[in-house]
């Protein structure tokens, strides 16, 4: 087989792992019955789903500028994600009132 076809064929289940991990990822989203079980589901899965379509990413422009660039947008995803994450449960925490009704809560 032809390299480039090798690279296409890995670069291309790579991203349509990455594309099913997020699917999956957003039907949890829509499934779950809480703020922060839907808030799990999609900082979980947005995490994998974006590693796998870069490393595809980064695969289909090979050793290049360009994938050093794609390597900087993972890190800030990773980065960003988990503080969005922790914004929006502790906005949680602050205004439902009815928190410990729906997730179990330490004492």
């Amino acid at each position: 087989m032809e390299l480039s076809l090798i690279r296409f064929i890995i670069a291309a289940v790579l991203i349509a792992g990455g594309v099913v991990v997020m699917c999956i990822a957003t039907f949890g989203v829509f499934r779950l019955n809480t703020a922060m079980k839907r808030m799990h589901a999609a900082a979980m899965g947005d995490s994998l789903g974006i590693l796998l379509v870069m490393l595809g990413l980064m695969v289909v422009c090979g050793l290049s500028a360009s994938s050093l660039k794609v390597l900087a947008i993972l890190a800030l995803f990773w980065c960003a994600s988990p503080v969005c994450s922790h914004l929006l449960a502790k906005l949680e925490v602050m205004t439902n009132l009815d928190l410990k009704d729906e997730c179990e809560v330490p004492e």
